[in-house]
């Protein structure tokens, strides 16, 4: 996660055209913006690296909790 009062950075990163297309989907479909959808992919990204080292899993759970998978990451 990013340090309390961490100065911001700015990258430029190059995608094939096929990866731009997904992330404007992905963008359009949760309403927000490219740069903040893939901040929450490298957030999820740590969460997974934090789950690994601790021998856990990520578990995705239906709305009813009865159906259960995990997630290889």
């Amino acid at each position: 996660m990013a340090k309390k009062g961490g100065g911001k950075k700015q990258y430029t990163i190059r995608f094939p055209s096929e990866a731009i297309d997904v992330l404007e989907d992905m963008a359009k479909e949760e309403g927000t913006t490219k740069a903040e959808l893939i901040r929450r992919a490298i957030n999820f990204y740590q969460v997974k690296l934090e789950a690994k080292k601790k021998n856990k899993r990520i578990v995705l759970e239906n709305e009813e909790g009865n159906v259960r998978e995990w997630v290889m990451v």
